[in-house]
């Protein structure tokens, strides 16, 4: 029996993005390959973590198949664990396969090895995402130097190294391939599938019956949460008493753009922000709310896109490239930075019953193309031909 080793640490992380991506791999992939044994090696010393209660769960859920053993190696340094811990860790047991699934390489291993980056972000923004604190001290700042040194290595060195990249759309693929060209023979893209729960409510299947305007809560550069709330100010005062926007699962603080501009606008008792939720609160606010605005400037793929669209929940997204792949004609779209544009769009679909059914059922229609059956089969697949 192949002995297969997946980098779980984001099992134990808020599930959100990567993290679901990792924890719906280890739930399901043992289950399409039953002949294979996993080996999920967490961490559960790393300060990060989601609470123990809630990561626990989902780690009983993986650990209910016949064919998986949980390892637990412990550090609170994540970098440490990739170089040195997990090395010895492979060293030691010598399984057939590593998959690292959250834009990381094992660099010191002969294990064969895939990895799955699911865009270019971290290093089209290395300096904004790994930036180095103006006022933190020598010591400081060579800790957040060397850090961004080593995600450089990763994306230089570490792309050469590994046997097979997976990716998550075609946007991010060519996006891989433009900037490393020596990857361009051995990567491939899968969709992420729709997580569990997201599904139309059927009592709210009309316009007249929802209520509201929902922005996830990422305030990074790529994100472009300002330019969102700009955007859903710029409504008649009659749409924004009717839809007021709510932003869901935002963990900034003060110096968060979101706060920014916010204040700026004075819109501080008019805009509901809702810090992390349990994903049940989540799905309601997908089910229930009349439209999504994600108007990011870049995405690997887009999360929030296929759970609105599996909610039957219309879409007014930024003119992104995977944005435009994923949505395909159930969104309608407008310049990232333009939020008269983006507005107008809000408001195409706010003020016509007509229109947001049609968007409504488009949407659903268009979720059926991203399952994790056929995300997953897809990866087993590529596992297996790495074996041979």
């Amino acid at each position: 029996m192949n002995k297969i080793a997946i980098d779980a640490r984001f099992l134990l992380r808020s599930q959100r993005g990567m993290p679901l991506y990792v924890s719906t791999l280890c739930k399901l992939l043992p289950k399409h390959m039953l002949d294979m044994h996993f080996y999920i090696l967490v961490n559960t010393a790393f300060e990060h973590n989601d609470k123990e209660e809630n990561y626990k769960e989902r780690l009983n859920v993986v650990e209910g198949n016949s064919n998986v053993t949980i390892v637990d190696i412990k550090t609170d340094d994540e970098i440490s664990w990739e170089i040195k811990l997990l090395p010895q860790w492979l060293k030691e047991i010598k399984p057939d396969l590593l998959h690292m699934p959250t834009n990381r390489v094992c660099l010191f291993t002969g294990v064969k090895q895939i990895a799955t980056f699911h865009d270019c972000m971290e290093w089209s923004f290395l300096k904004k995402i790994h930036a180095i604190p103006t006022e933190a001290n020598f010591k400081l700042k060579l800790y957040f130097l060397r850090k961004r040194l080593y995600v450089w290595f990763i994306y230089m060195y570490g792309l050469r190294k590994v046997d097979r990249i997976l990716t998550i759309s075609n946007f991010a693929e060519k996006s891989l391939v433009s900037n490393f060209r020596n990857v361009q023979n051995k990567i491939d893209y899968t969709y992420h599938g729709i997580p569990e729960g997201y599904l139309v409510n059927n009592d709210v299947s009309a316009l007249s019956k929802r209520k509201g305007i929902l922005m996830l809560g990422g305030d990074s550069y790529q994100k472009n949460p300002d330019n969102a709330i700009r955007a859903w100010n710029m409504l008649s005062k009659e749409q924004k008493v009717a839809h007021p926007l709510t932003i869901a699962g935002f963990t900034g603080n003060e110096s968060s753009p979101v706060v920014k501009v916010i204040k700026e606008l004075g819109l501080t008792e008019n805009v509901i922000i809702h810090k992390w939720i349990d994903e049940s609160i989540l799905i309601d606010l997908f089910q229930n709310s009349s439209l999504l605005l994600f108007a990011s400037r870049e995405e690997g793929f887009g999360f929030p896109l296929i759970q609105a669209m599996a909610c039957g929940t219309p879409v007014v997204t930024s003119e992104a490239e995977v944005l435009l792949e994923i949505g395909g004609d159930s969104t309608l779209t407008a310049a990232a930075e333009d939020p008269a544009a983006l507005a107008k769009k809000m408001d195409l679909i706010l003020s016509s019953e007509e229109r947001w059914l049609e968007l409504h059922h488009k949407s659903l229609n268009r979720a059926e193309k991203f399952t994790w059956n056929i995300s997953c089969s897809h990866i087993a697949d590529t596992f297996k031909k790495l074996l041979t």
